[in-house]
């Protein structure tokens, strides 16, 4: 091979090798389209759908491991919940300064004031031992009332495998928990407002007054994910808390979103500092990787056929399934919107459609009365969703209904003598022939006789009726006869007139105009 040749391989190869270690050097964390188990760090590890609770992936999630700073999840959750405004000012209690050595802090002393919402957001941002303390006395007047609290709300949220000694995390043998119910109580928090607000704060100015001097102090997020000077920063991340303890190691629990997405992840015990925002980003990545848009007008279909049916009132007593109608599904309007599923899962399938039951209702557009024509518009399956889309389905009859027949009574004797009307009977007392009421000895009273003059009346009126209606029918019919006389005269006439016509020469009707062939 020619010298020449010979160093443009080495050249070409040399810098094959020095691009492939830059890469492997390089401290960039969006670069793992699949994840790589053995690319992960936590010896506990989660991910799941903050949505649904579905999980994606999971390492060990229900061994019992410490968590150090991410017990204050629990802590600011509670927080929250209690009555006091976060807008009023608190005076920082002496349990504050009791913290263990080496602690970390907001810092605040006691005696100093700020407002309960300076107080929380320092706590969680620079994940501080005091602020933790100072917030369980402020809260339940002890801490140790604050830690019974933790746990019976750990409890009462399925957490098995967690128990509280303290509102901060620091080590303690008996204080510990599962990456499985980490995320079971940040689900619960992340439903705050207020929560979500705290957690994905980059930072905050904490205004106190300490011994009656005013003092800011600014509280960067221990959080490197939510801040974009970082190296590590996650342009998703909202959140949530690190921790760390030579016995917890490294432990994050953070919360990202991409195009509607909501992932969650937890991984405890990494050995050094950085791996937890691997663990993270790595886990994240794989998460949004298997989502896919499906249209929610198909859903809506899946959940509509649920809804399509009724029972229609008047049905003919011959209807095959006695008025019981289904529907066929008819167009669906969406607006275009979409759900994101994860592909091939059939609880992520499972779990749309049960928000979309959870939102539905049926919209009918007529009464549910026969008849019925197969085709017919019914109604529509309208559903509405927590993010304000909606889509519906129209309802249409899939066969007719008839309307139930009612059967006129045949007309009694009577009736017929008086065309149609029944003639009413002279009531009869017993022994009165003739029908005379009571106490009258001649068996007839006045009121008898001016019934017999009313029946006679009512039975000329009838007559009277009767001849006029025959009378309208004959000249009604004599009418029409006439009518069609002059009808058919007319015919005739048009129809000789024709006949003349044909006989007639060609040059009596005008002959062939020239040039025509």
């Amino acid at each position: 091979m020619p010298i020449r040749r010979m160093l443009r391989a080495a050249l070409a190869a040399a810098l094959i090798v020095a691009l492939f270690c830059g890469a492997a050097l390089a401290d960039v964390i969006h670069d793992v389209p699949a994840l790589d188990e053995e690319a992960l760090f936590g010896e506990a590890l989660l991910l799941l759908d903050a949505d649904t609770g579905e999980v994606i992936y999971s390492k060990d999630p229900g061994v019992r491991m410490y968590p150090a700073s991410t017990t204050k999840i629990m802590t600011l959750l509670l927080a929250l919940e209690s009555d006091i405004d976060l807008d009023k000012v608190v005076t920082v209690p002496k349990a504050a300064g009791k913290i263990p050595e080496g602690s970390s802090t907001i810092p605040v002393k006691p005696g100093d004031k700020l407002t309960f919402r300076d107080l929380l957001y320092g706590f969680m941002l620079n994940s501080g031992n005091d602020g933790a303390n100072a917030i369980a006395v402020l809260v339940d007047g002890s801490i140790d009332a604050f830690v019974a609290r933790m746990n019976a709300r750990a409890k009462k949220l399925g957490c098995k495998g967690t128990h509280f000694t303290n509102a901060h995390g620091y080590h303690n043998e008996n204080h510990y928990t599962t990456a499985r119910d980490l995320a079971l109580i940040t689900h619960e928090a992340m439903k705050n407002e207020t929560f979500r607000q705290i957690v994905a704060t980059p930072e905050w100015k904490v205004t106190l007054s300490r011994n009656g001097k005013k003092q800011t102090l600014d509280i960067p997020s221990r959080v490197l994910m939510v801040r974009e000077e970082e190296k590590f920063y996650y342009a998703d991340c909202t959140g949530v808390k690190t921790g760390f303890h030579s016995k917890a190691g490294y432990c994050f629990v953070g919360t990202a979103t991409r195009n509607g997405v909501n992932l969650m992840c937890v991984t405890l015990n990494c050995p050094k500092e950085n791996q937890k925002w691997y663990d993270a980003a790595r886990l994240f990545e794989y998460g949004f990787g298997l989502y896919a848009p499906y249209p929610l007008g198909d859903l809506a279909r899946q959940v509509a056929v649920e809804y399509a049916g009724a029972t229609i009132e008047n049905a003919s007593d011959e209807d095959p399934d006695s008025g019981n109608l289904r529907m066929d599904l008819g167009a669906v309007e969406d607006g275009g919107a979409t759900r994101m599923l994860i592909v091939d899962s059939d609880e992520s399938l499972e779990n749309a459609l049960s928000e979309l039951r959870a939102g539905a209702r049926v919209e009918w557009s007529r009464e549910l009365v026969a008849p019925v024509q197969k085709g017919e518009a019914m109604g529509r399956v309208v559903f509405e969703l927590a993010d304000g889309s909606s889509a519906s389905v129209a309802l249409l009859a899939s066969r007719d209904v008839a309307e139930k027949v009612v059967e006129t009574p045949a007309p009694t004797e009577p009736e017929k003598q008086h065309g149609g009307a029944a003639t009413p009977k002279t009531p009869k007392t017993p022994g009165k022939p003739g029908g005379g009421l009571p106490g009258d000895s001649n068996g007839n009273s006045g009121a008898s006789e001016n019934g017999a003059g009313l029946h006679a009346g009512l039975i000329v009126a009838l007559a009277a009726l009767a001849a006029l209606i025959a009378v309208l029918i004959v000249a009604a019919s004599i009418k029409e006869k006439r009518r069609r006389e002059r009808l058919r005269r007319r015919r005739a006439a048009r129809r000789s007139q024709a006949s003349a016509v044909r006989r007639a020469p060609v040059a009596a009707r005008g002959g062939v105009r020239r040039g025509a062939r």
